[in-house]
């Protein structure tokens, strides 16, 4: 059984934060409240920024930080340094999602042909992706050993296959008895060309399924 972090500001500032913050603060916190509910830990480790900088940064005590820091901070997601700068760019976090790979489809021809599925969880979708990041670093907490639940001594890219395939089985499961429930192919990542409606409910229902089985585990935006 998989468990589930039981404090509720796991990762996150202690004290209170103040609403009266410089742009460039408002959109890092954009930003990691999107991607990460506040989670200040798991961008930590996502960016490869210390905590106590992603903190400073989060709270609005480091104002004006260094290109570089930015650089850092954007990498991993996709977002232009540019967002973070320009008072005159849209203050919506320019993402669409994760992108996974999922095992082939059932029907797919048989022989070395057969590659991984590349499919994007829009951040629409934002229980299941709660859901994700909270079982996510509830695992990376634990030793890699074979007993470890769900990814057992896996690391990288083959921890993060086995755990979505773990999370997404549902509809893995709804493939394999003919119904076409996950996407061909990987949805564009660019928001203008907007998401899924249907593909991004299917991933709520899942994650509403899950945080039913995980009670711990909070719904979108909310603690881990």
């Amino acid at each position: 059984m998989v468990e589930t972090p039981t404090s509720p500001r796991l990762g996150r500032p202690k004290a209170p934060l103040s609403a009266e913050v410089p742009a460039i603060t408002g959109r890092i916190r954009r930003l990691i409240d999107l991607v990460h509910g506040g989670n200040l830990a798991a961008a930590g480790r996502a960016t490869g920024i210390p905590y106590p900088t992603i903190r400073d940064l989060y709270a609005g005590r480091t104002a004006n930080p260094e290109l570089s820091t930015l650089d850092q901070l954007r990498a991993p997601y996709g977002v232009s340094l540019n967002w973070f700068t320009d008072r005159a760019a849209d203050d919506e976090v320019p993402l669409g999602g994760r992108t996974v790979l999922l095992p082939p489809h059932p029907r797919a021809p048989q022989g070395v042909a057969r590659a991984l599925r590349q499919v994007l969880i829009p951040y629409a979708a934002g229980d299941l992706l709660a859901v994700f990041a909270a079982v996510e670093e509830r695992l990376k907490a634990r030793p890699a050993e074979p007993d470890r639940p769900i990814v057992g001594e896996a690391s990288g890219d083959a921890f993060t296959f086995r755990l979505t395939t773990f999370l997404l089985q549902p509809l893995l499961a709804a493939e394999k008895v003919g119904e076409e429930v996950i996407p061909a192919a990987a949805p564009t990542a660019s928001p203008a060309q907007g998401v899924d409606a249907t593909w991004v409910a299917r991933l709520e229902a899942v994650g509403a399924m899950w945080r039913a089985l995980l009670p711990r585990v909070r719904g979108s935006g909310g603690t881990t």
